[in-house]
């Protein structure tokens, strides 16, 4: 009978092994793969996808190893902000049973594992800026992406933490009352075995946790919320885009946001935001912006540079040295390649593009930590303008299962993303109101790609995620829809609980590693604390924490 069991070394799985193993408690920890990435157990996450346009393949978005997603993590750390976690009537079912205050004080331990250099992300701009524009908040970088290979050794050597490699959890027994986790069914290459823990922490990522839950929830129909309940509900991610570009009225004052080296050695970057007060009074959904390279795949940008990093990352083997493959297709674009274009942009820019190739490579490789990105400089302060957005909850967007079983026996997922006219509206009005400001603060103008009606279009065919899992395990207060409590507990089981973004019951602009590792390090603490310091003894009692 072990005290705790986490399930899952993905970045929030290994983060709070190694929070548990400071505290001072031992804690098992299964992990479906091994020391390296085997494609036949990354075939075990294949899904059925009821739209490809806006999911990605689950073999992409899913990774089977220790270590899990930090493997093809891109390194960025962005906390929620405080309007994500309001009351905001333009945004349905997006009610939270927990406040940011109770959470911020997490982030810090959050970001000593995810290595992004400290848990500042408020740096004051130099200037007061007006009409809703926010230019004080930062996006941090880790100083090694791939968390797996700081944190390895850690794992693999700690005498508290007890690792299990190619185990995969199939199921959960239940005690009598039904209301106890007894045991969870394992899949091991010698045979199933039963793990008995008195607490439980499901981490293994948006997606395949939900799955695990929907096959138990078969079994046991009356569980989170019964079948056709919360469960696999409310799915989300991301809107993520370009559809126009930002000019500087003053090209130098792009320095702004480019990113920068931090006196911790890490870098960070600002980005452009409506503040909270102009986004409710608007009610669009919350959104970041910054600047960036136009699409590498369109050799219309005629740069020699650009073009030359295309031909490198369309070139699978050399790409995928230099980015995840996620990230490499995205930046590959549709075939057929217009190969050609591109050569004739690096013959015709190689002089010129010299130095901003070594720059980059030098950057990249020899630069230690190395910098999360580039971006070709230009003097007319012309660039891309990325922008990266909130999505509502919908009750219809959600996870099922189908009828096939992968190799485990555990029925496959069917995803059915969906995204809204909300969504889509949201996108076309923060830009338009952020031109505004940009225009009334003197700072530049946007300047549209497309006419208004090719607009919609182009947003609604960048509403795609699935790397971002949000929402299919909703935290909240009513039983009946959701399927945890504010401390990540499930509702119908006193001693399991979920460390995940599935959790979290609106999207907001972030990706979602850092505040799921920083849910993690609270619930970390109130696991480890000694029940006589956290509870009374007889809600300990009933919640199975030893004494």
């Amino acid at each position: 009978m072990w005290d705790i069991c986490i399930v899952g070394t993905g970045p929030v799985g290994m983060a709070m092994a190694m929070e548990f193993d400071r505290l001072g408690r031992d804690v098992l920890v299964l992990e479906s793969g091994g020391l390296e990435i085997d494609p036949a157990l990354t075939s075990a996450a294949r899904a059925e996808i009821a739209d490809e346009r806006r999911h990605a393949g689950m073999e992409l978005a899913v990774c089977r190893v220790l270590g899990g997603t930090s493997w093809t993590w891109g390194g960025r750390s962005v906390p929620y902000d405080d309007v994500d976690l309001a009351e905001r009537p333009f945004v349905p079912e997006s009610s939270w049973p927990i406040t940011h205050e109770e959470i911020r004080p997490w982030y810090r331990q959050a970001t000593e594992y995810t290595l992004c250099g400290g848990d500042r992300f408020t740096i004051p701009y130099e200037r007061k800026l007006s009409g809703g524009l926010a230019l004080d908040f930062v996006e941090r970088w880790a100083t090694e992406s791939k968390l797996i290979l700081r944190h390895r050794q850690r794992l693999l050597d700690s005498p508290r933490i007890h690792l299990s490699l190619n185990s995969t959890v199939t199921g959960i027994r239940l005690d009598k009352n039904g209301n106890v986790a007894e045991a969870l069914e394992v899949a091991t290459p010698s045979g199933p075995r039963l793990v008995r823990a008195r607490q439980i922490v499901l981490a293994l990522g948006g997606v395949e946790t939900t799955r695990v839950l929907l096959n138990v929830q078969e079994r046991y129909p009356n569980l989170f919320g019964g079948i056709d309940g919360p469960l696999g509900r409310y799915y989300m991610g991301h809107i993520s885009g370009k559809i126009t570009s930002i000019v500087f009225d003053t090209p130098a004052a792009f320095a702004d946001l480019d990113y920068k080296l931090d006196t911790n050695q890490s870098w960070f970057r600002r980005r452009f935001m409506l503040t909270e007060a102009a986004q409710i009074e608007h009610q669009v959904l919350n959104t970041a912006f910054w600047p960036d390279n136009p699409p590498f795949y369109d050799p219309a940008h005629r740069s020699g540079v650009l073009s030359s990093v295309f031909l490198a990352l369309a070139f699978p083997p050399t790409g995928r040295r230099l980015l995840s493959e996620a990230i490499r297709l995205a930046h590959t674009g549709p075939r057929p390649y217009p190969l050609g274009a591109h050569l004739r942009n690096a013959i015709l820019g190689a002089p010129r593009g010299a130095a901003d190739m070594y720059r980059i490579l030098r950057d990249r490789f020899l630069r230690k930590p190395k910098k999360p990105g580039f971006l070709v400089s230009n003097p007319g302060g012309r660039y891309a303008l990325h922008y990266h957005a909130e999505q509502i909850p919908q009750a219809e967007s959600r996870i099922r299962l189908t009828g096939e079983t992968d190799q485990f026996g555990l029925k496959r997922a069917a995803i059915d993303l969906r995204f809204a006219e909300q969504d889509v509206d949201s996108v076309i009005r923060s830009h338009e109101l952020l031109d505004q400001s940009l225009r009334a603060n003197g700072i530049g103008r946007l300047e549209p790609w497309y006419s208004p009606e090719k607009t919609r279009s182009k947003v609604w065919e960048q509403a795609a995620d699935g790397f971002h899992q949000v929402g299919s395990i909703r935290m909240g207060e009513d039983p009946g829809a959701s399927v945890v409590d504010r401390d990540l507990r499930t509702h119908d089981l006193a001693n399991l609980y979920v460390a995940s973004s599935a959790v979290f019951p609106t999207s907001g602009q972030a990706n979602s590693t850092l505040l799921a590792v920083a849910m993690g390090m609270r619930l970390a603490h109130r696991l480890a604390v000694p029940a006589s310091e956290s509870e009374s003894a007889g809600v300990a009692a009933t919640h199975g924490v030893r004494p």
